[in-house]
């Protein structure tokens, strides 16, 4: 285990974002007891603001290299993660944390690299030495990725991606890292968390994605009037999507028709 205890201690006088979110009330410590902790709850329910908060109080590293003290949009978590104490087993500074707009924005920007790259190479002369920094570029994105990221769909380059970028005894912070994938392919991610588990990493995940929830032995934590361990079964999106898996065609009568 490399991080294993939250605590908060809440301000005395702000209640506005992020401090009015129902189970701040009642949440002062938090144990982690498990390699992966899923944090689950409705939208709005504050999993992506907690796990934002856990990033900005130890300047957690974004995907794409960039700290989190650089990003305006983390103002409100930073000052949520002001009233966090992390305890750690193992500090660790490996690992990183992940949003999909980040990620989209990474892919983009290395799409972009290797374009511009290829680029300066057609308006070279084949033998000018010009060419080594250009070349060392590709040859530096393939060695680490080993696929055209050029030519790939999203869920595919984002599964190259985590299955270059994990590392032993990481830390990773993932926000619903399920948006870009199908479900075949969140098994497939599932598999890469599971390697990089047996080898000393952590991961606190934020998902609405049943087939992350279901990790085996994962610590879940259902976040809504109270942030509390929860059960497989008793996930309300779990069982929601159960029902509706049932019988589709009776739910979607109901709702466009009452």
């Amino acid at each position: 285990m490399l991080l294993n205890r939250i605590q908060y201690t809440p301000p005395k006088s702000k209640t506005a974002y992020p401090f009015n979110l129902p189970w701040q009330a009642s949440f002062r410590d938090l144990t982690l007891s498990q390699l992966v902790t899923v944090l689950t709850g409705d939208n709005g329910s504050g999993k992506s603001t907690l796990l934002n908060a856990i990033a900005a109080n130890y300047n957690a590293i974004l995907m794409s290299g960039a700290s989190l003290d650089e990003d305006p949009e983390y103002q409100n978590s930073r000052a949520l993660a002001r009233c966090l104490k992390l305890t750690w087993q193992y500090r660790t500074k490996a690992g990183f944390f992940f949003r999909t707009d980040d990620f989209i924005s990474f892919i983009r920007a290395t799409r972009g690299r290797i374009k511009y790259a290829q680029t300066q190479l057609e308006q070279l002369a084949p033998d000018s030495l010009e060419r080594l920094p250009y070349l060392n570029t590709l040859s530096a994105i393939h060695h680490l990725y080993q696929v055209d990221l050029d030519k790939l769909s999203h869920g595919q380059a984002f599964l190259a991606l985590f299955r270059a970028r994990l590392r032993p005894n990481a830390l990773y912070l993932l926000d619903e890292p399920e948006s870009p994938l199908t479900p075949e392919n969140q098994l497939s991610l599932l598999a890469l968390l599971h390697d990089a588990v047996e080898n000393g990493s952590q991961f606190i995940i934020s998902t609405h994605s049943p087939i992350l929830m279901a990790y085996p032995n994962a610590q879940l934590l259902a976040l809504g009037d109270t942030l509390a361990p929860t059960q497989y079964d008793q996930i309300e999106h779990v069982a929601f999507l159960r029902h509706f898996l049932d019988d589709p065609q009776r739910f979607i009568y109901h709702l466009l028709n009452d």
